[in-house]
C-alpha cells in the first residue's frame, strides 16, 4: 500500500470526477499527457494515473524538488523523495510516470524547449505568487488547444486573514494570468472555491 503522512488532496477527488468526466467529458481510456507541478507524496499523482492516464500510451511529467517550501517542516519534508518514489512504484504505473526532481521553471522551461505537448497543467508546486505566475505563464506554453490548467489553493494562505502577505498567495498570481490571458482561454463552470479551472481557447 503507498504509504502518505499527510493528505491535503483526497478532498479534491470527488471534485475532480466531477471537473474531468461530467463538466469536461473526457474519457480515461484516451491517451492523454499531464504535467503535475508540485508532487509530494504523490496522492495526486495516482489519483490521475488511475483515473486519467488509464491509456497505456498516457504519461505524466512531476515536476518538484521535493524540499518542500515554506509552509513544510522539517518533519514533512525527511525522506519525501523516497516516499514519493515508493508510492509510484507500488501503483504498478511508474513507467508511465517522469519525474523531474528540480525546480518548476528549469522542469517546465526543458518540457518547452523539448517540444511537449500536454493535456492538462496541474499547478500546486510554489505557493508564492511570483513563482505561481511563472508556472502558469510556461504550462500555457505546453498546452494543446483546449487542453486545461487546473490550480489548487486559490484561496490558500499561512497567514491569519488580517495578516495575508498577498505575494506569499497563490490568488494574486492567478487573478493576474487570468486577466493578462482573458482572450486565450475559457474559464470552466466549475463551483468548487478551492481551485480554479480553465481551458486554452482553441483559436
Amino acid at each position: 500500500m503507498p504509504r502518505f503522512t499527510e493528505d491535503w488532496v483526497s478532498g479534491h477527488f470527488p471534485q475532480w470526477e466531477q471537473l474531468f468526466f461530467h463538466l469536461l467529458g473526457w474519457d480515461p481510456a484516451a491517451p492523454r499527457r499531464v504535467v503535475e507541478i508540485g508532487c509530494f507524496e504523490g496522492r495526486s499523482t495516482l489519483w490521475f494515473l488511475q483515473n486519467l492516464l488509464r491509456h497505456p500510451e498516457s504519461r505524466i511529467t512531476c515536476i518538484d524538488t521535493f524540499a518542500g517550501g515554506a509552509e513544510h517542516s522539517e518533519a514533512q519534508t525527511a525522506g519525501l523523495f523516497e516516499r514519493f518514489r515508493a508510492n509510484l512504484e507500488e501503483s504498478g504505473q511508474a513507467g508511465q510516470a517522469e519525474v523531474l526532481r528540480g525546480d518548476s521553471f528549469s522542469g517546465l522551461s526543458a518540457l518547452i524547449a523539448r517540444g511537449t505537448a500536454v493535456d492538462l497543467a496541474y499547478i500546486d508546486g510554489s505557493h508564492e505568487a511570483p513563482d505561481v505566475l511563472a508556472d502558469l505563464v510556461l504550462a500555457f506554453r505546453l498546452l494543446v488547444p483546449g487542453g486545461v490548467i487546473l490550480c489548487d489553493d486559490y484561496l490558500w494562505s499561512r497567514e491569519p486573514p488580517a495578516e495575508v502577505d498577498a505575494l506569499g498567495c497563490p490568488k494574486l498570481a492567478i487573478d493576474a494570468f487570468t486577466t493578462i490571458y482573458r482572450r486565450r482561454l475559457e474559464f470552466v463552470p466549475w463551483n468548487w472555491h478551492w481551485q480554479v479551472a480553465f481551458r486554452k481557447a482553441a483559436t
